[in-house]
């Protein structure tokens, strides 16, 4: 067996790899559009084909309602452009609707028979308010986590501002004094680690530039999380979208800033040093794009101690 054909039977390995892990990526999405299609008098609509358009990159998801006039569609992340079509009836649109992870976001629309109005679009967001789930949860968006400063820059942290956080500090490792206990971590839909608790320090270290947003699930977790006596955490990580667009940071501590230790009579050394990158864009514009990030910290510990 040469080198060469090793080389040859590892890509192809890989390229195969690629395929299979393309499906599985497609179907991890985080949040859901359902609704009901009916005509002017009330009755329900078969056969519509809703369309939902991402506003930011353009991506494009189709689902079409049963026999009661229901669709269901999964889809990413941001707002939305909602249309639905059926021969003999005008268009209906709904834009500015915004999707966020976890939620089951809910749109009626009622169409028109074709004559009478050629299309009807309709401005406004969704409800607020999640019915169609009893989990206790909150939704840290994307806003807040571009915009909030969050000392150490872990993303986690922010997790304080959820409804059910029975804390107001987070100075211990990840957030496992959040909630009760140990709590669990999804990304993308995928576990990336086992329950936290008190060894939070063992919890993945993502870059708050590579997390879009998250959800904070105090209680009543459904079936499809587990695996926690306390909390779930389901973020969902950024993508790039037909804009072109990036940031950069540095973030510096030094203890040449700080106050003396009341107990040691000293100023304790610290020293933290924080980059970070991300940029993404499009390679196909509304079907393919990329996104990259990458972080570095150097933070030498020193410890002291007074004696007797």
């Amino acid at each position: 067996m040469t080198a060469g054909f090793v080389v040859r039977l590892v890509r192809r390995g890989l390229f195969v790899v690629a395929l299979l892990a393309l499906p599985a990526a497609g179907y991890a999405q985080d949040a859901t559009i359902t609704g009901t299609i009916s005509d002017a008098t009330g009755g329900v609509l078969p056969g519509v084909t809703v369309t939902a358009v991402n506003d930011a990159s353009g991506n494009t998801y189709e689902a079409v309602t049963d026999a009661r006039g229901v669709f269901r569609m999964p889809a990413r992340i941001g707002n939305y452009r909602i249309t639905a079509t059926l021969a003999g009836f005008a268009d209906a649109t709904r834009t500015g609707i915004p999707v966020a992870v976890g939620q089951t976001v809910t749109i009626n629309l009622q169409l028109s028979t074709a004559g009478v109005q050629e299309s009807v679009t309709v401005t406004g967001e969704a409800p607020l308010i999640d019915v169609s789930t009893s989990s206790l949860g909150t939704n840290i968006t994307q806003a807040q986590m571009e915009e909030l400063p969050v000392n150490g820059r872990n993303w986690q942290d922010l997790g304080m501002l959820a409804v059910g956080n029975k804390v107001n500090d987070t100075s211990g490792p990840g957030i496992a004094a959040v909630g009760a206990g140990t709590y669990q971590v999804n990304v993308d839909g995928q576990q990336i680690t086992y329950e936290g608790g008190a060894l939070g320090n063992v919890q993945a270290r993502i870059s708050r530039d590579a997390i879009a947003e998250f959800e904070f699930i105090s209680n009543r977790f459904d079936a499809t999380q587990g695996r926690s006596s306390g909390i779930q955490i389901n973020a969902v990580t950024r993508g790039g979208t037909n804009t072109p667009s990036g940031s950069v940071g540095a973030y510096f501590r030094d203890s040449k800033f700080n106050a003396e230790d009341p107990v040691l009579h000293t100023v304790l050394p610290y020293s933290d040093q924080q980059l970070s990158f991300a940029f993404g864009g499009p390679i196909i514009k509304d079907k393919f794009h990329y996104f990259a990030n990458y972080e570095f910290e150097r933070e030498p510990r020193t410890f002291t101690w007074n004696t007797p």
